[in-house]
């Protein structure tokens, strides 16, 4: 009977697939170490990890390899456990790990270690797959005294390590607290403002060298807060960092653009499109492109009036995958796809070919100086002659003056965007704007350029 009690008990604090202590354990094993540390006053450190690769490769080979990973990467840490160090796997891919020692450097060089254990290759499908880990830790007692505050702080840390672009370990510093709080607050502020209506949208005309085509918009999200008066978006970022947030603005954006097109129609005004900006959390499920064909349903709009545009970042991200199916969904029902800040992020040209790109946006840095730098515009003009050669369209960004917008034509680039033409305007200016476009197309054309 003894025997299998106590059998059990192991049985409850193992995790079944590494053989490392699991949750239950740390948790227990964690109230222990406090709880003599605080006799003594002696730190120690306490990490979270988890595999930056995790999500990829069970999407790519499936759960089966995907736990293979998890075994390998916990037979790794098993090996470094000795009477100083405990390791946990705490589900999923997060591991938790003690360092029972006081120095601050010797602590940073022992996750180092365990980082660059975990970098080397693990064969999964025949193929040799190069994870990576992130670790945020924190030190008992200055970041925490209890469970709690000391695992919050470590995750915290965590949270900054993959910001920074994962494959490292980040320490704790009380900073990260006061942003978190921030971050928190600003999303609980989004959501009542979400409730009460007051994001709207202000859309900018995006401008075609060629007559014959309509100009087309970007909507673009402005915050009419009641007490702190129009909020740009770069002024509430920090409360999109949530996913869910980020997801449920996807959702406003949707409903609210639908309704301001049906407007746009019954003013009689005519454009091609109409630009939103999509983020990572938009494919995170379907919800999104399920509401998106079923208010082309419902209102009548349908796809053809739509752009989306969407980051070079987020076809490297985690959800690469997501975005590409989603991407291609949107682009067989009519919906154009274009590839916002060109030149900036970390796409390849390869991109261009295997995803359906059919409008590159040249970021406004490169246009500003496109008349003082040879540099930049050699940059633009081999931009535009590329993507002329791949079958796609250009728009440049930030065309602030008629020189601007005269070497831009001159470069063949088929469309501007700029506060040179328009600033983003409300819904109900947009008919005195369009008239304003009209004699200025006409001026500018009238000069040859």
């Amino acid at each position: 009977m003894r025997e299998s009690r106590e059998h059990l008990e192991i049985v409850a604090n193992l995790d079944v697939l590494t053989d490392l202590p699991n949750r239950r354990y740390f948790q227990s094993y964690l109230e222990k170490i406090i709880a003599k540390r605080a006799e003594t006053g002696r730190s120690f450190f306490l990490a979270l990890m988890d595999i930056d690769s995790f999500k990829e490769v069970n999407d790519s080979f499936g759960h089966e390899d995907g736990d293979r990973l998890l075994r390998t990467v916990g037979m790794r840490l098993r090996s470094m456990i000795d009477d100083h160090i405990f390791v946990a796997r705490l589900g999923g891919d997060e591991f938790g790990v003690v360092f029972d020692e006081t120095e601050e450097g010797l602590a940073r060089a022992f996750f180092e270690t365990i980082l660059q254990m975990l970098r080397e290759p693990i064969k999964i499908a025949s193929v040799n797959w190069h994870a990576s880990s992130s670790i945020g830790y924190a030190t008992f007692p200055a970041d925490g005294r209890d469970t709690t505050s000391l695992v919050r702080a470590a995750d915290l840390a965590l949270y900054r390590a993959k910001e920074l672009g994962r494959d490292r370990a980040e320490e704790f510093y009380p900073e990260l607290l006061l942003q978190s709080e921030k971050r928190t607050l600003a999303s609980l502020e989004i959501e009542t403002g979400l409730r009460r209506g007051d994001f709207h949208f202000s859309y900018q005309p995006i401008i075609f060298r060629d007559e014959i085509y309509p100009v087309s918009f970007e909507a673009l999200i402005r915050w009419h807060h009641p007490e702190r008066g129009v909020i740009m978006p770069g002024d509430f970022q920090a409360g999109l960092t949530d996913p869910a947030m980020s997801a449920l603005i996807g959702i406003y954006m949707l409903n609210r653009v639908f309704s301001d097109i049906k407007t746009m129609l019954e003013m009689g005004l005519s454009f091609r499109r109409v630009a939103i900006n999509l983020t990572n959390a938009d494919f995170r499920s379907d919800v999104f492109l399920e509401q998106f064909f079923s208010l082309c349903k419902q209102t009548g709009i349908g796809p053809e009036y739509f752009c989306v545009e969407v980051t070079e970042g987020m076809l490297l991200g985690r959800v690469q995958k997501r975005v590409d199916r989603g991407l291609r969904k949107l682009h067989a029902a009519g919906v154009e796809i274009a590839l916002d800040d060109f030149g900036t992020g970390y796409a390849s040209l390869t991109h261009l070919q295997e995803i359906p790109i059919d409008r590159l946006k040249i970021d406004r840095r490169f246009v500003s100086r496109i008349i003082t730098s040879s540099e930049d515009r050699v940059i633009v003009k081999g931009v535009i002659d590329i993507a002329h050669g791949l079958g796609k369209i250009v728009t440049a960004e930030g065309v602030e003056t008629a020189e601007q917008a005269k070497m831009l034509i001159d470069m063949r680039c088929d469309s501007l965007q700029g506060w040179y033409f328009s600033k983003a305007s409300d819904l109900m200016s947009l008919p005195s704007v369009m008239n304003k476009l009209t004699e200025q197309r006409a001026s500018l054309h009238k000069d040859n350029f």
